[in-house]
């Protein structure tokens, strides 16, 4: 009795170092770290339009590390794995390029699917590790879009503008814009009926060398096209204006208009004077393009109705657009700077009148402007009333065609009470003569859109 009962004592140990064994195994298992149950992260869109141009960019990523991935093309019951190119490996996260899959002359396919298989280092899962699959769309598109040219004004100056429309077609269409140079971009807007766009360009005046302007279309699969747009050419003769700027000046306008500005102020003279003249313009011209950016609208436009705009009446013209001024504090010349409108003045306070109807999108205190107001008037053509004493409208105001908007002042980096009236092509100041000249608006915006609308009923 005594002998069977050692041996029970012992079977029980037994189990009982089994069972804590087991426990603790089960333990282990579920609070390892080399047994963890999340799964893998696959960074990938739903739905990919694919050229098979170009790779496609995919995420992986685990707590851990990635034990091993699959790609494949699938397209019913075919199924062909892809290539892939490491673009990085690290901390548990992998970035890949898979690249396109290669096809006998035989077999194209319009869609399919793109399947992801990842499994991770964990060994969960009777050691096989954590798994994700993700299955993407493939829409298989290798055609470009249409972008031609339907007419475009005759002749760009430098600091002038010009007028294009075009026709643009794709059933994937992603983006499509005007770039001059591939520096500056402008929006097109839709036009009389679809597939059809219109834009206002500018040769910014700053730019000196003119390369190319370009229609360009891009699809979601990435193809990409783009049509040389025709133009004549000329530079602009710049016109240098020196001017002195003494104390009483930086210490009456300059420092005030920092301060105005929330800006520190230098109390060096010059120091104070180029921070007005360059820092705070920057701002002010990089706000301008902002706001007229921000409110650009993309509606369909059947007509083009602005007529030539009126200078201030009565009012003789102090300063002219594209001079460049060399400013000088004693014999030194101490900043540059262009003036991109035109200088009105008559009497103080003169009533400001806006000649074409539109929309109010700025009014405010705006630096070296001073107090200013902006009205757009559609197709990114918008007016600028600078230096004003008072503006009688508000944001978001419809105006009218000679409504009195605002009176003259000398707000601002001014020497006297004027106007500034600048003309503003999606954010960018232009030549106002040209927007002011009859014969001009008729040859190049008014023709233009007259021709376009003809070649476009003949389609």
């Amino acid at each position: 009795m005594k002998f069977t009962s050692n041996k029970n004592s012992i079977k029980g140990l037994w189990i009982y170092v089994v069972l804590i064994a087991f426990l603790v195994g089960v333990v282990f298992v579920l609070f390892s770290s080399m047994f963890e149950r999340n799964a893998p992260k696959i960074k990938v869109q739903n739905e990919i339009y694919w050229n098979f141009q170009k790779s496609i960019s995919v995420e992986i990523s685990d707590n851990t590390k990635i034990k091993s991935y699959e790609v494949f093309f699938v397209d019913g019951d075919k199924k062909l794995k892809l290539e892939t190119k490491v673009i990085k490996d690290e901390n548990g996260v992998i970035n890949l390029d898979i690249l396109p899959p290669q096809f006998d002359e035989f077999y194209k396919p319009k869609e399919g699917s793109l399947k992801i298989d990842v499994y991770d280092t964990s060994k969960w899962n009777f050691f096989k590790g954590n798994q994700t699959v993700t299955n993407s769309k493939i829409i298989i598109d290798k055609k470009s879009p249409v972008a031609n040219v339907i007419t475009n004004s005759y002749l760009l100056r430098q600091g002038g503008s010009g007028v294009i429309i075009v026709e643009i077609n794709d059933e994937n269409l992603k983006d499509y814009y005007i770039s001059f140079n591939d520096e500056e971009v402008f929006e097109l807007f839709p036009f009389y009926k679809k597939n059809y766009f219109i834009s206002i360009i500018t040769w910014p005046i700053d730019i000196k060398e003119f390369k190319r302007v370009n229609v360009v279309a891009v699809d979601l699969a990435g193809n990409k096209t783009e049509a040389k747009v025709p133009f004549y050419i000329k530079s602009f003769k710049e016109k240098i204006d020196d001017i002195k700027i003494s104390d009483d000046f930086v210490n009456n306008v300059s420092k005030h208009v920092l301060e105005n500005s929330d800006m520190n102020v230098p109390s060096d003279i010059v120091e104070a004077f180029v921070k007005t003249n360059k820092e705070l313009r920057e701002k002010n011209v990089k706000t301008i393009r902002e706001v007229v950016k921000k409110n650009l609208v993309n509606g369909m436009n059947t007509s083009f109705d602005i007529k030539p705009f009126v200078r201030l009446p009565n009012a003789a013209t102090f300063a002219q657009y594209g001079e460049r001024r060399h400013y000088f504090y004693g014999e030194n010349k101490i900043d540059e700077a262009w003036h991109l409108g035109m200088d009105w003045a008559s009497v103080k306070r003169a009533d400001v009148q806006v000649s074409n109807p539109g929309k109010v999108i700025f009014k405010g205190y705006l630096g070296i402007y001073g107090d200013t107001a902006i009205i757009d008037h559609g197709l990114g053509l918008g007016t600028l009333y600078a230096h004003t004493s008072s503006i009688n409208v508000e944001v978001n105001d419809e105006v009218k065609a000679g409504q009195h908007i605002a009176n003259t002042g000398s707000t601002g980096a001014v020497f006297g009470d004027h106007l500034h009236f600048g003309v503003l092509v999606q954010g960018i100041e232009v030549n106002p003569n040209e927007w002011l000249d009859y014969t001009w608006m008729k040859t190049n915006v008014t023709k233009t859109i007259n021709d376009a609308v003809k070649v476009i009923n003949t389609k």
